[in-house]
């Protein structure tokens, strides 16, 4: 067990990998798929996964190029996949410790987020608070928002928790509308499980009123 342990967490590009593969169960990665997804060195990546695939965690297939295979973008590429082995003894204690882990904190998430425009409102939810129960995992309210500083912003977060995050972005003219008609996207956001970061329009009062 002191094995395995010392093994699993013997490096940050180890957790980030054990959080991709853990959010996806179902799905198989390359190497290079890894890489990308996590936002790491592809040989550092490469003998991280042959060291889980060494102690059960992970199990591999070969998928083979086919002759006269037509192209097909949802077919998988030729080479070696790897995914994360459900029978694995520990696996859904792994699972549970490693996934309630904070993608970062909520300062540094702040700060990032502050550098994207006028923010209004800012909203985290699901994979933020580590619950599937969710609407979005963040909702922005702003003025302004750059969108290829929130794409670095949404890379960044997603290499850290191993799966895409889920955001909507609106201006305050149209959430006021919103509001306004009672929207149910809307009040679902503040109906489940949320933290709200910045709310400059002071809404957080209006909906905890209204939903109680």
């Amino acid at each position: 067990m002191i094995q395995v342990l010392e093994n699993l967490f013997d490096s940050p590009v180890k957790v980030r990998l054990l959080k991709l593969l853990l959010r996806n169960p179902d799905k198989w990665f390359r190497v290079e798929d890894a890489s990308a997804r996590t936002k790491s060195n592809l040989k550092i990546v490469r003998d991280q996964m042959f060291g889980l695939l060494s102690i059960g965690l992970l199990k591999s297939r070969e998928v083979k190029k086919r002759k006269n295979q037509k192209e097909d973008k949802e077919a998988l590429q030729p080479g070696i996949y790897y995914s994360v082995s459900q029978d694995f003894d520990f696996f859904d204690e792994l699972k549970t410790l490693v996934l309630k882990s904070s993608p970062a904190s909520k300062e540094v998430i702040l700060e990032k987020l502050k550098k994207l425009g006028r923010l209004k409102l800012v909203v985290l939810g699901g994979i933020f608070l580590n619950t599937d129960n969710k609407r979005v995992d963040l909702f922005i309210v702003g003025e302004k928002i750059r969108q290829a500083l929130l794409n670095t912003f949404l890379e960044y977060i997603e290499a850290e928790v191993g799966k895409e995050v889920d955001y909507v972005v609106m201006d305050a003219k149209e959430f006021s509308y919103r509001l306004s008609m009672f929207d149910k996207f809307v009040l679902n956001i503040f109906e489940r499980p949320h933290e709200v970061l910045v709310d400059k329009l002071k809404v957080s009062g209006k909906f905890s009123g209204r939903l109680s």
